[in-house]
């Protein structure tokens, strides 16, 4: 870094760490100062009245609390450290926009007449902010889709954790919560094991005729080992008079089991996964079809 460019860069770096220092400082302590349960119960209260939705919200909640607790405490220190080098970081940071500039080819404009210095800073600097915006955008994407799992997997492991528990899932639960009563019987044939939907659904009653081939086979994520299941027409004529459920439904995932022209036949759940989805003409790729079981008969 030459003396002549020295000067205001060091001055601008020094500002901006000892901003960014001060505003660490601030941000580490209110987040370590306000308890994970008031957050907790904010996002509870502000959550929609659905135990699931709720379930949910303070999970993410706690999730991105202790995450911010971490990063805050982590960045104060390393800019504290920055500051404290002021001098190095100054170098350093101009030798990356060097570095960067040399790689795109700023340094002349159509091979001869260099560009106007301050329209080289300009371009350096967004070229940065760019890259930088793009990363953050990619990063707050993730820990916001950790943050929503947070709620379900924490730091469990796999023995203690539902398996297979995925977005239809997460929908096909919140729909049978809202669309049936919490006292009723519900017989399901489906291609997936149904340990998630006895689980969240309680005090729900749910019945599911396993395939024989399926029993003792582990589910693996996006259908990548389809498991054999039966379908409604292929169960036994007595079962479902024998089982006296309040509802009947189909669930199916795979390639082999949905049924493209029966998406739209259950009209409860298509105006609810598009209320869910924010798209009034999503099609979901998976089968689901709830009807009381007079219906079946019928």
């Amino acid at each position: 870094m030459t003396a002549q460019r020295s000067r205001p860069q060091f001055a601008a770096i020094s500002l901006g760490l000892t901003i960014c220092c001060f505003l660490g400082v601030c941000l580490t302590i209110a987040v370590w100062l306000i308890p994970v349960d008031v957050v907790k119960v904010r996002a509870y209260d502000a959550a929609p009245l659905e135990p699931f939705a709720q379930l949910e919200a303070v999970g993410r909640a706690e999730a991105l609390w202790w995450f911010f607790r971490v990063v805050a405490t982590t960045g104060m220190i390393a800019t504290a450290y920055a500051l404290y080098h002021r001098i190095e970081t100054a170098r350093f940071i101009a030798g990356l926009i060097d570095d960067i500039s040399i790689v795109l080819h700023l340094k002349r404009c159509s091979g001869t007449q260099p560009l106007p210095r301050r329209a080289v800073w300009m371009i350096r600097s967004i070229a940065v902010i760019s890259m930088l915006t793009l990363a953050c955008v990619h990063q707050v994407h993730g820990i916001n889709q950790r943050a929503k799992d947070w709620a379900y997997y924490e730091l469990k492991n796999g023995d203690a954790t539902l398996p297979n528990i995925s977005e239809s899932n997460r929908a096909v639960i919140r729909y049978l919560r809202a669309a049936t009563p919490a006292d009723s019987r519900i017989f399901v044939a489906s291609d997936q094991k149904l340990f998630f939907l006895s689980y969240y659904l309680l005090p729900r009653h749910i019945v599911h005729r396993m395939h024989p081939s399926a029993e003792h086979l582990i589910p693996r994520k996006n259908q990548e080992r389809q498991l054999a299941a039966y379908r409604l027409s292929e169960l036994p004529d007595d079962l479902l008079a024998k089982q006296q459920p309040d509802f009947v439904l189909e669930y199916f995932e795979g390639s082999e089991y949905v049924q493209p022209e029966r998406a739209m036949e259950d009209s409860g759940f298509l105006n609810f996964i598009r209320q869910q989805q924010q798209d009034p003409d999503y099609i979901p790729p998976y089968t689901v079809v709830l009807r009381p079981w007079s219906e079946t008969l019928q």
